[in-house]
């Protein structure tokens, strides 16, 4: 396969399989349509992961007698990981080939899912948790990155990435049902297996039908950057994930974040020194471009810290079955898959920004709706609440993610997907941190006064979801702000 050179905005582009004239760069026999299937699929499969291992938690415990206080980093590792890495994972598209990197990070979820076929105690776990992990950071960034470089309209690219952000709400939608129907007729190993068929597939679609391409100004690799930035993640997921559970004063908590801290400043100062940095923090400079990061942190602080919040009800007060959670969950991510899609179609007409202000204020009273849940409320009662909230997330998530990376320069698309990933990824640890140690917290105040399991664990899911409402309703606020310094940019801009 072959591709040209191309020339854009503020970088040179280029195709690494053999470069010969072509028009506007496209590599030949690699069409954007190769390119969205391969990313979707690598994408569904990063988020399958996610609510794969949330649905397998209690049959994992009980397998391998896990204490109640070690559980919570099976999940947790996985973020972990894909937060700390998937910075650097977006620059290392960049330098040394986005299907390369891509490519990579299938191999690596592929062979996570398989450690955790064959785990037969804790450790083992944890440690296919973490090389999944390190798949999806892989994976996350230079999926994006593929389809930004194939597709130059920036509308008909708005659609494809709505696509593309469809893909993970497909993923966190079967996740469950698959987890459920392999506890049904297996055990929790199996429910893993589809993993490795779908990181196989996207390869395989990745290494027939698409091209690679890189910037060719970016191929010295910022070590110094790469190693402060992934340490000091790393130490503050540890920290918003381990406090949220054992104190955030704690000895260990407070050294945790002291390490974050400095090994941060130290990552912003190597960055503002390198000629050929990780991460440009200049494009800090602009209010359009950071404000797109707080947004995109936002929507996956809301979705994926409430979709936690509504297994754990389902669960724990509803009496459900992994599956049956499954199935109760479509309403809300299938009306984010549908979301998704429109505003795909939208974006062209309204613009990004409408998009994302109309979808945190749906999301936000569908967060509302569930936050007034009792103890006995039935489907019917809450059904409404999550078709709203996931076509609130679904209509504001893709253009969240576009907006950023339409404020960098053409051939820097793994640093954008990568810093705007990292973001969404802060932003979604936040949300299950945050959220559950309020419900931790909560529960055991409330049940002092409730002496009712049921009736307690409700209440402080309500009060942990009123909090998702509020961050909801400050991203809309952050959108209405953002979309009115567009209008008068252009109106100066039409009187100047």
């Amino acid at each position: 396969m072959r591709a040209s050179p191309s020339v854009a905005t503020g970088a040179t582009d280029e195709a690494s399989d053999g470069a010969v004239p072509g028009e506007r760069g496209e590599a030949r026999g690699s069409g954007p349509g190769p390119v969205l299937v391969a990313a979707c699929l690598g994408l569904f499969t990063v988020f399958l992961q996610t609510t794969e291992t949330i649905g397998t938690l209690g049959a994992v415990q009980a397998g391998l007698r896990v204490e109640p206080a070690d559980m919570v980093w099976v999940p947790s590792m996985y973020t972990l990981v894909v937060a700390s890495c998937v910075l650097g994972g977006g620059a290392l598209a960049d330098r040394w080939g986005r299907r390369r990197v891509f490519l990579a990070g299938t191999a690596a979820m592929a062979a996570g899912a398989l450690v955790l076929t064959l785990a037969g105690d804790l450790t083992t776990v944890l440690v296919g948790q973490a090389v999944a992990g390190l798949g999806g950071a892989l994976i996350t960034p230079s999926s994006l990155a593929l389809i930004t470089h194939a597709v130059r309209d920036p509308r008909r690219r708005a659609g494809a990435i709505s696509a593309w952000a469809a893909a993970s709400g497909l993923g966190l939608a079967l996740g469950p049902l698959v987890a459920g129907l392999a506890l049904r007729w297996w055990t929790w190993h199996t429910a893993f297996w589809l993993n490795i068929v779908m990181a196989a597939l996207a390869a395989a679609v990745a290494l027939v039908r698409v091209s690679e391409s890189r910037n060719p100004a970016a191929r010295r690799v910022d070590w110094a950057g790469q190693c402060t930035a992934a340490a000091g993640l790393a130490l503050l997921v540890f920290w918003l994930i381990d406090g949220g559970h054992h104190g955030y004063g704690s000895a260990r908590a407070v050294a945790a974040a002291a390490a974050a801290v400095l090994l941060l400043a130290a990552f912003i100062a190597v960055e503002l020194r390198h000629r050929a940095p990780m991460v440009d923090l200049r494009l800090m400079r602009d209010p359009s471009y950071s404000a797109s990061l707080l947004l995109a942190g936002s929507v996956l602080f809301g979705f994926v810290g409430l979709s936690l919040l509504q297994v754990m009800w389902l669960e724990r007060v509803r009496g459900l079955t992994a599956l049956q959670v499954g199935v109760q969950l479509l309403a809300e991510f299938g009306a984010f898959i549908a979301a998704s899609v429109l505003a795909g179609i939208f974006v062209r007409r309204l613009g990004p920004r409408a998009l994302i202000t109309a979808g945190l204020l749906l999301a936000a009273v569908g967060a509302a709706l569930f936050a007034r849940i009792e103890p006995d409320t039935a489907f019917t009662g809450y059904a409404a609440a999550f078709v709203l909230f996931g076509l609130g997330c679904g209509l504001a998530n893709a253009p969240s993610t576009a907006l950023a990376v339409s404020h960098v320069p053409r051939g820097r698309e793994g640093e954008a997907g990568g810093t705007v990933n990292a973001a969404r990824q802060i932003g979604a640890v936040l949300g299950t941190s945050i959220l559950g140690t309020l419900i931790t917290s909560g529960f055991v105040e409330r049940l002092v006064r409730v002496h009712d399991p049921r009736a307690a664990f409700t209440d402080a899911v309500g009060h942990a979801t009123w909090v998702a409402v509020a961050v909801l309703l400050l991203g809309a606020a952050v959108a209405i702000g953002l979309s009115a310094r567009s209008r008068r940019t252009r109106l100066a801009t039409a009187t100047g």
